[in-house]
């Protein structure tokens, strides 16, 4: 009988996109019969052999600086910059030897549920290194109590240096990611012949599936979801999202890469829009001939368009460029028709850069952090609009360019989807 294991990895405060994972496998109906998880994914694992996707989102909800450390410990940092966060991290160690995870254990309190635990159907396995004799220490199901549970989940979430080790009779545990940060050999010891598993790319070891024969689904992190020791509600939920998010997609209910789009939005969008782009794009160039656009016409990119050979991917990676531009929120589920609509209603409210400010900029080299690229989006929409193109500025701008002609192209009073 074929048994579905889901894998979780350690992350610290990453783990959030843990539970958008299993919010996405519970709406496609896929049966877990084993959790195994290291550090943070020991946690997620207790509530998701508990079946209560209630209780972890209510979890993340509560997991704060101001919940999980003591005041005295660690000083709340007003501002949250990342750079001082790390300091209290690191004066916390040489002062005190890295804080304590035993706060924790009233968070835990709360929504640890041992009834439903170990009423589960769901079998659970974790990964704790005993830092005292240098060995790794796992523990099954059958092999916890409602009294050491909570001992054990903690030492494997134990993040040392961060945080010191964790105490069980006299022995010091750490982080379980010393030893094994991603136990898939873990969930097939238990008995899995098909594994999903989650790797939120943190520091820490990895084993070597041993059984190739195990089908492995891998889902990352596409996006950014913040530093792993910074706990933020804000951070929390919208990690949660994204993993929902990127789970959808790699089961194909969902399309894109970094940003979602609804089921066949893309390939829609793609066959409406691509021979106006390619079109557009041909007219703009034509009778034009020097050393500058012999430079355009080397990039791949270009020579991809002007062929007519502009791959789905490709056309699709320059919608998801024009979201980052405008700095839309990936962690959303867009419709193309209303995203279509923002990029136009986010151009109209920008301002073109002046020409000259531009080309000083340019000849300084002091592009990033100076230039906003929306700006660069919406000068070349003028000139395309006016069929006139600086070409010397396409060179060093030619994402920014695409997505002057991409929103151009989609601009229509009649946007039929």
């Amino acid at each position: 009988m074929n048994k579905l294991g889901l894998v979780l990895s350690g992350g610290g405060s990453k783990g959030a996109y843990e539970i958008g994972v299993y919010k996405a496998l519970k709406k496609l109906k896929k049966e877990i019969d084993i959790v195994t998880g290291t550090s943070v994914g020991a946690i997620n694992g207790v509530f998701i052999t508990q079946n209560d996707l209630k209780g972890s989102l209510n979890f993340w909800d509560h997991a704060t600086f101001k919940n999980i450390y003591d005041e005295n410990e660690f000083p709340q940092v007003e501002d949250e910059k990342i750079s001082k966060i790390y300091l209290q991290y690191a004066k916390s160690f040489i002062n005190e030897g890295g804080l304590d995870i035993y706060k924790m254990k009233n968070i835990f309190d709360d929504y640890f549920k041992p009834s439903k635990f170990f009423g589960s159907n769901i079998n659970y396995g974790l990964v704790t290194y005993n830092f005292t004799s240098k060995k790794p220490v796992i523990k099954t199901k059958q092999e916890l109590t409602k009294n050491n549970i909570k001992d054990y989940v903690l030492a494997s979430a134990s993040c040392y240096p961060a945080f010191k080790p964790y105490l069980i009779d006299n022995e010091m545990y750490i982080d379980g990611g010393y030893y094994d940060n991603l136990p898939i050999n873990l969930a097939i010891d238990l008995g899995a012949t098909e594994i999903i598993a989650v790797d939120l790319r943190a520091i820490g070891f990895k084993k070597n599936t041993k059984d190739k024969s195990v089908d492995v689904t891998y889902i990352t992190p596409r996006n950014k979801i913040g530093s792993f020791l910074v706990f933020d509600k804000m951070q929390a939920r919208k990690a949660i999202k994204l993993g929902y998010n990127d789970t959808m997609k790699t089961f194909g209910k969902l399309e894109g890469n970094k940003y979602t789009f609804r089921k066949y939005n893309l390939i829609k969008n793609y066959n409406k829009h691509i021979d106006n782009f390619e079109t557009t794009l041909k007219d703009l160039f034509k009778n034009s001939d020097n050393k500058i656009l012999n430079k355009i016409f080397q990039t791949d990119t270009f020579k991809d368009f002007l062929n007519n050979k502009t791959l789905y991917n490709n056309f699709n990676n320059l919608i998801e460029e024009a979201g980052k531009i405008f700095n839309f929120d990936e962690s959303n589920i867009y419709n193309i028709k209303s995203y279509n609509k923002g990029l136009l209603t986010a151009l109209s409210n920008a301002e073109a850069i002046e020409l000259e400010e531009t080309f000083i900029q340019i000849k300084s080299k002091k592009l990033e952090g100076l230039i906003d690229r929306r700006k660069i989006v919406k000068y070349f929409y003028n000139q395309i609009e006016k069929k006139q193109i600086s070409f010397k500025f396409v060179v060093p701008f030619i994402n920014e360019f695409l997505v002057a002609l991409y929103i151009y192209v989609i601009k229509s009073p009649r946007m039929v989807y």
